[in-house]
């Protein structure tokens, strides 16, 4: 989990910087915004995952219903925030998506480097 975390923020900080060069100083914030939220999202993932596979080992379905709950969990949580970040704060959605995005590659930059 921590090497997720530092891939993610490696790659937030390369998007802060491409954010600071392209779009300027003014919508740092934005794109900071959206790998915290990408990060939020890692955690809630890892946190439900374990949960599930502690419960599995007992009751297969309740481990699965964990996941499923997880999922909307999380899906409700990042449509929120993205409606805060963009709606409420006025945050540019460029920066927050692009963002959020390119923080979540690190799941498969991380997937493929622990198959090596």
């Amino acid at each position: 989990m921590q090497r997720l975390l530092i891939i993610q923020a490696t790659l937030v900080l390369v998007a802060i910087l491409a954010t600071i060069y392209y779009l300027g100083v003014e919508h740092a914030a934005a794109s900071l915004f959206g790998g915290c939220l990408a990060m939020a999202n890692s955690v809630l993932l890892y946190r439900k995952l374990d949960s599930a596979s502690s419960m599995a080992k007992d009751n297969p379905n309740a481990g699965m219903m964990t996941l499923y709950a997880g999922i909307i969990q999380r899906f409700i949580f990042v449509l929120g925030m993205f409606a805060v970040g963009m709606g409420l704060l006025k945050l540019n959605p460029i920066a927050v998506v692009g963002t959020f995005g390119l923080a979540q590659i690190a799941y498969m930059i991380f997937g493929a480097r622990q198959q090596h």
